[in-house]
């Protein structure tokens, strides 16, 4: 049971980072995903390193439209390991962060099960979003 869950839960992951490897068209040397799953709120977003610059959704595509529907497909992804979780009683992750290089196919994944996004916190996903983003920017460019 834990082998099929691991499974699942691998595949949904690897959904993730082929959704943000083909959004950035196979041009990022490193894929950047966030993921926050709260009670009844998922948010979902990425940013990219193409040619040693840190890129955001925006300035990879232009349309708002493929914009959308590229976050809203993260966030169906991150509803799939919900469930999954949820389907093998198994603790749901409040926050994924998961870093993918492009290159080497080497997967960095960090997993938080507290309530990091909430009312309680007082913290909303796009503020961790955006400060995970200005770290790896600022380590990017310190280079």
């Amino acid at each position: 049971m834990d082998r099929e869950f691991e499974d699942e839960f691998m595949d949904a992951q690897s959904q993730i980072i082929s959704l943000c490897v083909e959004f950035a068209g196979n041009r990022a040397d490193k894929v950047y995903a966030y993921g926050s799953v709260e009670e009844s709120s998922i948010s979902f977003n990425a940013f990219f390193n193409i040619d040693g610059q840190i890129k955001t959704t925006n300035n990879i595509a232009a349309d708002p439209d493929a914009i959308w529907d590229f976050l809203d497909l993260g966030e169906s992804d991150l509803e799939k390991i919900r469930q999954i979780c949820i389907h093998y009683g198994k603790p749901v992750p409040t926050e994924l962060k998961i870093i993918y290089d492009c290159k080497s196919g080497k997967i960095d994944t960090e997993y938080k099960y507290e309530s990091i996004c909430s009312a309680k916190t007082g913290t909303d996903s796009s503020e961790i979003f955006m400060k995970w983003l200005d770290e790896v920017f600022q380590s990017t460019w310190k280079r």
